[in-house]
């Protein structure tokens, strides 16, 4: 099986985790951990202020890192990680295509109301634009 997941931060990362673990995929998944910058004002850097898409870069590659020594770890399962920049559902959509998945895992901010009605939902976007199944993880609203 070959899987797909999105991480958008620690949180995400420990949910994609324990619904990895929940799943029992053999040793033989071929995980592959991408988060994805979407590109803006912030691309160019400005003296004396802070570089805020190299931070999260950073930042997003050390959470990627650290799921894919977990998964081998406890798991016995090996993933490789990327940073992708983009729209996020077609980069995800795009990164499913290229890594032929089966399945896309991915988090949901549970947005609702006004909220969900101004800033849409990724979630959905990603499960419309994706060529396989994908398994939408309910973050709680605290941790989004």
């Amino acid at each position: 099986m070959k899987i797909v997941v999105a991480i958008d931060g620690e949180e995400s990362a420990k949910s994609a985790l324990d619904e990895i673990a929940a799943q029992k995929y053999s040793s033989e998944t071929q995980i592959h951990l991408v988060h994805v910058i979407v590109p803006g004002f912030a691309d160019v850097s400005t003296p004396g202020i802070p570089d805020t898409v190299a931070i999260e870069r950073a930042e997003e590659k050390g959470v990627l890192e650290q799921m894919a020594k977990d998964l081998k770890t406890k798991l016995n399962i090996d993933a490789t990680a990327e940073i992708l920049e983009g729209e996020v559902a077609q980069a995800i959509a795009s990164a499913c295509k290229k890594y032929g998945a089966d399945e896309a895992i991915v988090p949901s901010h549970a947005r609702h109301g006004f909220s969900r009605l101004w800033f849409g939902s990724i979630a959905d976007e990603i499960v419309d634009a994706a060529p396989c199944t994908v398994v939408v993880l309910k973050m709680s609203e605290s941790k989004a």
